[in-house]
């Protein structure tokens, strides 16, 4: 793999600021955390391993640290890579790693060591670390132009055309379309929903409603509830109420009420509304507080 040049120019002062070999046994969760995440899958190493490989790092780090021109830079970053895989240790894992520094207190200020592991997994290509920065670097930078110059813009785009990841789609979509790029966002909108994107689904869906397109917007609708969007049980649930009673009522009133039992304040409002027309005070009085302890919390 082709380690992105100006990926590695910012990068390679990773573990690298002190000369002093970082003590890992002080910063990185206890062995009960590590044992925790390996169980669920989350993290694919454990404590012995992930300081032994960031170890390795740092002394590597040093080695070459006079170094700066991209020949040098572009060796630092293979053997990074060589590191890894001599080690069997995936990139993902620095995210992870990262992700639990973030939600475990220590007694020792992890930052820097979160900020440089973010880092080296978003230098080996890990997804879920291009989507982080991606969207760190979007929510700052106001020049749609500039962003697509921008290296993790490209990476964002390789990480969406090349694995179709359904967020890489949906990110590049909201970009464009908050850009006022509708051409480009309905692209990456219909990417995201053939990738599997129930978010990508509910968008369609209401641009459907707004041309008019009924029966589109029914199917996108259908289609984003099956890949758990709850909004979609609400929307379409609306729709159905519109068209009469009998057995279509009753399935809008099943849409409605998953939707509220999973968080869609509107839902249960429309539930309080629908029971109090129907003359059922008792049922409307109930999702009236169903709706008011949901705008509480």
């Amino acid at each position: 793999m082709t380690i992105p040049r100006a990926a590695v120019s910012s990068a390679y002062r990773i573990l690298g600021g002190s000369s002093k070999l970082p003590d890992f046994t002080r910063v990185l969760p206890p062995d009960a955390v590590f044992a925790s995440a390996q169980k669920s899958g989350f993290l694919k190493c454990n404590r012995v391993e992930a300081t032994t490989v960031l170890s390795a790092i740092w002394k590597t780090t040093q080695q070459s640290i006079q170094g700066n021109n991209v020949l040098q830079q572009q060796q630092q970053a293979a053997s990074v890579e060589k590191i890894c895989a001599a080690h069997n240790f995936a990139p993902s894992n620095f995210t992870s790693l990262a992700l639990i520094l973030q939600q475990t207190p220590a007694t020792t200020n992890t930052t820097t060591l979160t900020t440089d592991l973010l880092t080296l997994a978003e230098l080996l290509n890990d997804p879920p670390a291009i989507l982080r920065s991606a969207k760190s670097k979007i929510s700052t930078t106001r020049s749609l132009p500039l962003l697509e110059s921008t290296l993790i813009w490209k990476k964002l785009i390789h990480l969406a055309n090349t694995s179709n990841v359904p967020e890489a789609h949906e990110l590049i979509a909201e970009t464009y379309q908050n850009a006022k790029s509708i051409q480009k966002a309905q692209e990456y909108w219909t990417k995201a929903a053939e990738a599997g994107s129930g978010k990508a689904c509910l968008v369609m869906a209401r641009q459907a409603i707004v041309l008019g397109k009924r029966d589109v917007a029914v199917q996108a609708f259908e289609r984003a509830k099956e890949l758990g969007e709850a909004e979609a049980y609400y929307e379409l649930g609306v729709l159905q109420m519109k068209d009469g009673n009998g057995d279509m009522a009753k399935e809008a009133e099943h849409n409605l009420s998953v939707a509220a039992a999973s968080g869609v304040i509107r839902a249960a409002v429309r539930l309080a509304e629908v029971y109090k027309s129907r003359n059922d005070l008792v049922m409307s009085e109930q999702w009236e507080e169903v709706a008011n302890e949901m705008k509480a919390d």
